[in-house]
C-alpha cells in the first residue's frame, strides 16, 4: 500500500465523505447496541481471565494493514463484548457510570477537532473554552462576584486552575504548588537543600484515614515520601478526621522540626462518601500556617445543589480544590480540574520554552504540569450548557435522595447492617445471616459493658473472652462477604464493590459492601432486587462456612449464639 492508497482510504477528502458516513453509523450502532445491552449480556463477561488474556496474546507488532471492516469486527468480539457494562443501573459498585447520550456527539466532535491544549497556535478557540469553563468551576467553590470573573478571564498572567486527566493529577498539581511556595528554590535545588535551608529535619502531609490513595503518590512524587502522608483517624460510623487527633499530631510536629506541607480535607471520600469537617479544617489550618487542599473529586457535584451544598461548607476557605467532571458530573472519562483560591497560585509552576509556551503568550501549558492534553474541558463545557445549574442539581438531588432510600432498605431488613453514615451518594453495609443483626448488637452491647466495669479479675475475663468470640464472628462475616461480593461479580445481574474499614467496631477490620447509586436509571426497585440477591446467596456461602464454628470448639460461644 502505498502513500496514495492511504490518504484516498482512511483520510478525509470529498470522494469518500459517503463511506465514512457509513463506518460512523456502524460504529454508532455497535456504541448504542452496547449501551442498550441488545445482547443480553451481564454486567461482566462470564469469559475467564486466561481466555481474554488469549485473545491479545499476539506479542508480534501488526506488518500489514488490515481492511477497516475485519477490525471493526474483531473489536466487536474481542473489545466490546467483553468491557464492562458500567452504565447498566445494576451496575452499582463504582465512580464511573451512566452519561448522558450527548457525551456521545461531545466526544465525536472532541476526537474530529483533535484540539492541544498546551499552546493557543494548536487550540485556539479551545484555550478560551478552557478558561471560561475552569472559571465556571472556580466560581461555583469560591463564589467571586461576576465583576472579578469578567475582569480576569482572559487575563493571561492569571490562571484561576487547570483542566487535568482526573483527581490524581489535580492533587499532583495543588501539592506540588504548595510545595514550591514553601520553598521557592525547592524545584532548582531539590527538596533535601529546601528543607535544610528553612531549619526543618522532615516534611509531611496530614490526611484522614479516608484519604485517596493519589495523596501518597503524589508524596512520592514530589520527594516527601508515601510513609511521610500521616493518616490521622477518623469518627466511628461518621468517618470524618477526628480533629482532636489532628490538632494533636500537629503540635507533636512542630516540636520534632518536621514541616507539614498541607492538611488534606476529604469532601466525599472513596470509600464511605463521608466529608470533613471543612470549616473546621480550615481553621486549623489557618492557626498555624498550612495549606489547605480539598480533595472533592467526588463530592464537588454536590455545590450544584441548593439542597446538598451546604455539606460543604467551608471549602471556600480551601487554598486549592480538586473536582473531577468524570465522576459526579457525569462526564465521559477523563475531566478533572484543580482550582486555587489565590489567583497567582499558578505562577509557582510557571514555565516556558523557545519552541513553545513562550514567555508572555496565553498558552495554557505554562501553568500546567502536563504537557500535550486533549479538549477535554470541552466536555465539561457542552455539559455544564446543555445541563445547566438546574438540571444538574435535579441529578444530585436524586442520587442522594436514592441513596437515603437504600440506607432505608438495609435498615429495615434483618439480613444487613449499615457500617457508615450516608452523607453523600455513597454507602456501605454489609450482609449478616438470618438473626445475626440482633445477636451481634447484643454482644457489643455487653463488650462495652464489660470494658466500663473491668476493674475486676472476673470482669476482666469475661471481656477477654467475648472480645474472642467478637473476633472470630468478625473473620467469619468479613469471608461471607468477601464470597459474596465475588459471587454476585460472577453471575452479572448486578454488582457492588467492597473495601474494608477501621472504623465499624474499634480494634477490627471489617469488610463492608459498597454501594455508589448514582445512576438516574436506578430505581428503588432495582436496590430491593440487589439486596434480595445478596441474601440468597450469603444465606449460601454461611452454610458452607458454618462447620467451621462447630470445629472452632471456642469457649463462650453461647454468648453469641445465647438467646439475645
Amino acid at each position: 500500500m502505498d502513500i496514495e492508497d492511504l490518504k484516498k482510504k482512511y483520510f478525509l477528502s470529498p470522494t469518500n465523505e459517503k463511506e465514512i458516513f457509513q463506518w460512523m453509523e456502524k460504529a454508532l450502532q455497535m456504541s448504542i447496541a452496547f449501551l442498550a445491552n441488545r445482547g443480553g449480556w451481564g454486567l461482566h463477561s462470564d469469559i475467564s481471565l486466561p481466555e481474554l488474556e488469549s485473545m491479545f496474546s499476539d506479542g508480534d507488532f501488526p506488518e500489514k494493514p488490515a481492511e477497516l471492516q475485519a477490525v471493526l469486527q474483531e473489536t466487536f468480539d474481542t473489545v466490546i463484548r467483553h468491557s464492562v457494562h458500567v452504565s447498566n443501573p445494576n451496575f452499582i459498585g463504582h465512580m464511573t457510570g451512566a452519561s448522558p447520550y450527548f457525551g456521545l456527539i461531545v466526544d465525536l466532535l472532541t476526537s474530529a477537532l483533535n484540539q492541544n491544549l498546551v499552546k493557543i497556535e494548536t487550540a485556539l478557540s479551545g484555550s478560551f473554552v478552557e478558561g471560561q469553563t475552569t472559571a465556571w468551576l472556580h466560581s461555583l467553590v469560591y463564589k467571586k462576584p461576576s465583576a472579578f470573573y469578567s475582569q480576569i478571564l482572559h487575563n493571561p498572567n492569571i490562571a484561576l486552575g487547570n483542566v487535568t486527566s482526573g483527581g490524581t493529577i489535580g492533587n499532583l498539581t495543588a501539592l506540588t504548588v504548595a510545595r514550591n511556595l514553601k520553598f521557592p528554590r525547592v524545584a532548582q535545588e531539590g527538596l533535601a537543600k529546601a528543607l535544610n535551608a528553612a531549619g526543618y529535619e522532615d516534611i509531611c502531609i496530614l490526611a484522614g484515614k479516608r484519604v485517596h490513595y493519589s495523596i501518597q503518590k503524589v508524596a512520592g512524587v514530589l520527594g516527601i515520601g508515601t510513609n511521610q502522608v500521616f493518616e490521622i483517624p477518623v469518627e466511628k460510623y461518621s468517618n470524618k478526621v477526628s480533629l482532636s487527633e489532628l490538632k494533636n499530631t500537629i503540635l507533636k510536629l512542630k516540636n520534632s522540626k518536621t514541616c507539614i506541607l498541607a492538611i488534606v480535607g476529604i469532601a466525599g471520600s472513596t470509600e464511605t462518601g463521608s466529608i470533613d469537617d471543612l470549616n473546621s479544617l480550615a481553621d486549623i489550618a489557618e492557626e498555624n500556617g498550612i495549606w489547605f487542599h480539598v480533595d472533592a473529586a467526588w463530592g464537588g457535584a454536590l455545590l450544584l445543589s441548593p439542597t446538598h451544598q451546604k455539606l460543604l461548607n467551608g471549602i471556600q476557605r480551601a487554598d486549592s480544590v480538586v473536582i473531577d467532571g468524570h465522576k459526579a458530573f457525569y462526564v465521559p472519562l477523563a475531566h478533572g480540574a484543580v482550582l486555587f483560591r489565590d489567583e497567582s497560585a499558578l505562577d509557582a509552576i510557571r514555565h516556558c520554552a523557545r519552541y513553545i509556551i513562550r514567555s508572555g503568550s496565553v498558552d495554557l501549558g505554562r501553568t500546567s504540569l502536563e504537557g500535550s492534553r486533549r479538549f477535554n474541558s470541552f466536555k465539561m463545557w457542552f455539559f455544564l450548557k446543555v445541563l445547566g445549574r438546574e438540571g444538574y442539581a435535579t441529578l444530585v438531588d436524586s442520587s442522594v435522595k436514592l441513596t437515603e432510600r437504600f440506607a432505608e432498605l438495609i435498615n429495615l431488613h434483618p439480613c444487613f447492617e449499615q457500617t457508615s453514615a450516608q452523607e453523600s451518594n455513597i454507602l456501605t453495609y454489609r450482609f449478616l445471616p438470618t438473626g445475626w443483626k440482633q445477636r451481634l448488637d447484643t454482644l457489643r452491647q455487653k463488650i462495652e459493658y464489660a470494658r466500663n466495669t473491668q476493674d475486676t479479675l472476673k470482669g476482666s475475663e469475661e471481656l477477654e473472652k467475648m472480645l474472642l468470640v467478637f473476633s472470630f464472628v468478625t473473620t467469619i462475616l468479613n469471608e461471607l462477604n468477601i464470597e459474596l461480593q465475588k459471587k454476585q461479580r460472577q453471575a452479572g445481574k448486578s454488582f457492588v464493590s467492597r473495601t474494608t474499614l477501621e472504623s465499624v467496631d474499634s480494634g477490627f477490620d471489617t469488610v463492608v459492601l459498597r454501594a455508589v447509586p448514582f445512576n438516574p436509571l436506578t430505581t428503588p426497585t432495582i436496590l430491593t432486587e440487589i439486596l434480595f440477591e445478596q441474601e440468597v446467596l450469603g444465606e449460601d456461602i454461611l452454610k458452607k462456612l458454618l462447620p467451621r464454628f462447630n470445629s472452632a470448639n471456642l469457649d463462650g460461644f453461647d454468648v453469641f449464639f445465647g438467646s439475645p
